[in-house]
C-alpha cells in the first residue's frame, strides 16, 4: 500500500517573518527614497533582536535586493540601467504572449474587472497618485498573465516576479511616465476586448517596449545612474 501523507509546515521563524516583511517593503513604493538600511532602526520598528534580523537582511542581499559596502553599511541594491532593460524585454516577450492568449479567451466579466483596476485614475490627477497606480499596475499585468490560461507562461513569470515588480517599482516612479502609462494600460485592454490576438499582443508589447527606449535615452539620476550601468 503506497502511503500518500501531507508534509509537516514548519511554524514561521521570526528570520523568516523579517525577511518577508522587509522584501515586500522593498517591492512596494512605499520604498521610494531609501538607500541605507539602519539596523537598529529596523530592529526597534519590527519588534526584534538583531540576531533574526541580521538573518533577514543576509538572506535579502543573497537574493540582490540589498547590498552592503564595507565600513557603510546595508544599502538597497538598485538594479542598473542595463539590468532593467534585460528584464523589460522578458517582459515583453512574456506579457505579450499573454496578451495573445487572453484575447482568444476573455470573457465579458473579465474585461470589466481589469477596466476596475484603473476607474480611479484620470488623466489629469493620476500623477498624484504614484504609490496606488504601481500597485494597480502590477495587478493588471498578473491578471493578464493569469487570465492567458497557460501554466508554463504563468510560471516562467513567477520565476522573475521579483525582478519584474522591482523594476515596475522603480520605472513608476518616474512621474512625468505615469499619463503615459495609463493611456497604454487602458489602450490594451481596448485591444483585448476586440478579442483580436495580434491587436492585443502589439499593444502590450509597445507598452513595455516604450519603457525600454525611456530607460535608454533617459537622464534621470534615479534609479539606474545611481550604479554602473555596464
Amino acid at each position: 500500500m503506497k502511503l500518500s501523507l501531507p508534509q509537516i509546515s514548519q511554524p514561521a521563524t521570526l528570520a523568516d517573518l523579517a525577511h518577508d516583511t522587509l522584501k515586500q517593503f522593498l517591492l512596494s513604493p512605499k520604498a521610494k527614497g531609501l538607500e541605507r538600511l539602519e539596523e537598529r532602526t529596523l530592529a526597534k520598528q519590527l519588534g526584534i533582536s538583531r540576531t533574526p534580523l541580521r538573518e533577514a537582511v543576509n538572506r535579502l542581499i543573497f537574493e540582490g535586493f540589498l547590498r552592503v559596502e564595507p565600513r557603510r553599511g546595508v544599502f538597497l541594491n538598485h538594479p542598473s540601467k542595463k539590468e532593467i532593460i534585460e528584464i523589460l524585454h522578458v517582459r515583453a516577450a512574456l506579457e505579450s504572449m499573454a496578451a495573445r492568449l487572453t484575447a482568444s479567451r476573455i470573457t465579458s466579466s473579465d474585461l470589466e474587472n481589469l477596466r476596475k483596476i484603473f476607474a480611479p485614475f484620470h488623466l489629469d490627477s493620476v500623477e498624484e497618485h504614484v504609490e496606488e497606480f504601481s500597485l494597480a499596475h502590477f495587478e493588471f499585468h498578473e491578471q493578464v498573465l493569469e487570465l492567458s490560461g497557460c501554466g508554463k507562461l504563468i510560471e516562467m513569470a513567477s520565476n522573475i516576479r521579483d525582478q519584474m515588480k522591482l523594476v515596475r517599482v522603480h520605472t513608476m516612479r518616474i512621474r512625468r511616465n505615469i499619463k503615459k502609462s495609463l493611456i497604454e494600460h487602458l489602450e490594451i485592454i481596448d485591444a483585448l476586448e476586440s478579442r483580436d490576438p495580434d491587436v492585443a499582443a502589439n499593444r502590450m508589447r509597445e507598452h513595455i517596449l516604450n519603457l525600454v527606449k525611456y530607460v535608454e535615452n533617459s537622464t534621470e539620476s534615479y534609479p539606474w545612474n545611481q550604479q554602473s550601468s555596464s
